[in-house]
């Protein structure tokens, strides 16, 4: 299985041109992240939102120009083409990897590809073209500006399939490294099973990431399966107590690894959250760090930005003061999880409630038996709070035990663990075994 990554999501709109991400690489590598994640750089239709592609071989023009003309988008292909391979060399020599949205459950509404393949477009009894759309509470909603593609039941599935396989390779050329399924789940597994090996055997190293959020337990479960080197899980809206969360680490965990985060560009900000509070933001950033096989975050993340990122309106004026800045305690949260390999996998992990309940807390052993760590925390936002935790090295299954927390570490961990932990304290103690 993959080992865990940890995932920059830039969100391009934010930032502007191609040129002005790569200036932001540098603080990226400082903060030990291993992947940028940039979510959709086509030209868009329409709506100008950026999940509604209009051509998947133009580019927005804030990414090629630094402008917003939308005129003659042919003119900027060359220009783009070079400056996306600019970017993905930049990243690598960081010793990072380029991962791009892939979107292929529809397209813009009014896409060329309507008129040339109408018979890609699942369509009513009319003959219409059929919108995608998705529940919001008891209502169903339909996105007016796409247009649902039938990767299913295309009467020229043979032709439609090619047309994503080609434009993949394409970027793949251009030197992007792995591809964020959009809404894996609602493109059939039988797609993806065509997709995945054909570019595997010629780029064996891409990475697959589906994003599977939303969908119940078992399509999660059947996109994994479909080949999938990681899949999205439900961290974000844990309450750190309800066993529904644990119970479906374990059982993903059987098919692929996960990725988790505190907040993405579809939700509110954690600054906005937790009403500013910085240590409330990073506590739910380093239990996701420790907990899930891979982490990711959102440009602005560090920073406390508010204002929660939105598909259509959001543009690099939307640049916020900074309220905190947490990148070193970033820097140093990835560090530690790229330095232990048990913080690179899912695995059970095995809740334990101290302090009647005040404190969490979780073991978890490595899938090899040879390493274990016992993360306590405390979620109070206010309240310093005592952990006492006895038998240790019983527990660890080991005597030798050391503290690898980002901050204010034990030089010894005694046989029986008595312990402040300030609001949003996370305490890492880790024990190498014989298997």
């Amino acid at each position: 299985m993959l080992k865990g990554i940890r995932v920059y999501n830039l969100y391009p709109k934010l930032v502007g041109s191609m040129t002005a991400w790569i200036e932001h690489f540098d603080r990226i590598q400082a903060m030990n992240f291993d992947w940028i994640y940039i979510n959709p750089i086509h030209y868009p239709g329409f709506s100008g939102s950026d999940y509604a592609v209009k051509n998947h071989y133009h580019y927005h023009p804030l990414y090629v120009t630094g402008t917003l003309d939308f005129e003659h988008p042919e003119t900027h292909v060359a220009a783009g083409n070079a400056l996306l391979k600019k970017v993905c060399q930049e990243a690598e020599k960081r010793g990072m990897k380029i991962m791009m949205d892939l979107v292929i459950n529809h397209t813009a509404l009014d896409s060329p590809l309507v008129q040339e393949h109408p018979d890609w477009y699942v369509r009513d009894h009319a003959g219409n073209v059929c919108h995608p759309g998705a529940m919001d509470g008891p209502n169903w909603v339909e996105w007016k500006d796409l247009a649902k593609i039938d990767n299913a039941h295309s009467c020229d599935r043979g032709n439609l399939w090619d047309y994503w396989l080609k434009m993949m390779r394409f970027y793949l050329d251009l030197g992007v490294q792995g591809f964020r399924c959009d809404a894996a789940y609602h493109v059939p597994k039988e797609l993806w099973q065509f997709l995945i090996p054909r570019i595997k055997e010629t780029s064996p190293n891409a990475l697959f990431l589906g994003e599977t959020l939303g969908c119940p337990p078992n399509q999660v479960i059947e996109i994994a399966d479909a080949g999938f080197d990681l899949i999205s899980n439900s961290f974000k809206w844990w309450n750190l107590q309800d066993a529904w969360f644990p119970d479906q680490l374990r059982e993903f965990s059987r098919h692929a690894p996960s990725i988790t985060f505190p907040e993405n560009h579809d939700t509110i900000r954690c600054a906005e959250e937790f009403g500013g509070n910085r240590d409330q933001a990073l506590l739910r950033y380093e239990l996701g760090a420790y907990i899930c096989s891979s982490i990711s975050t959102t440009i602005g993340f560090e920073y406390g930005f508010q204002r929660q990122i939105h598909v259509l309106h959001t543009n690099p004026s939307w640049w916020e003061p900074v309220r905190y800045d947490i990148s070193n305690e970033i820097a140093k949260i990835n560090a530690t999880k790229a330095d232990y390999e048990i913080l690179q996998e899912d695995h059970w992990i095995e809740i334990r409630h101290l302090n009647d309940g005040r404190l969490f807390g979780f073991s978890k052993e490595s899938r090899n038996g040879r390493e274990k760590i016992l993360v306590l925390a405390n979620p109070d936002a206010s309240e310093t709070r005592l952990v006492r935790q006895p038998d240790i090295y019983a527990l660890m299954g080991s005597t030798t035990v050391k503290d690898i927390s980002r901050s204010r570490r034990l030089d010894h961990v005694p046989p029986l663990l008595e312990h402040e932990l300030h609001p949003g304290d996370v305490k890492i103690l880790y024990a190498a075994r014989s298997a």
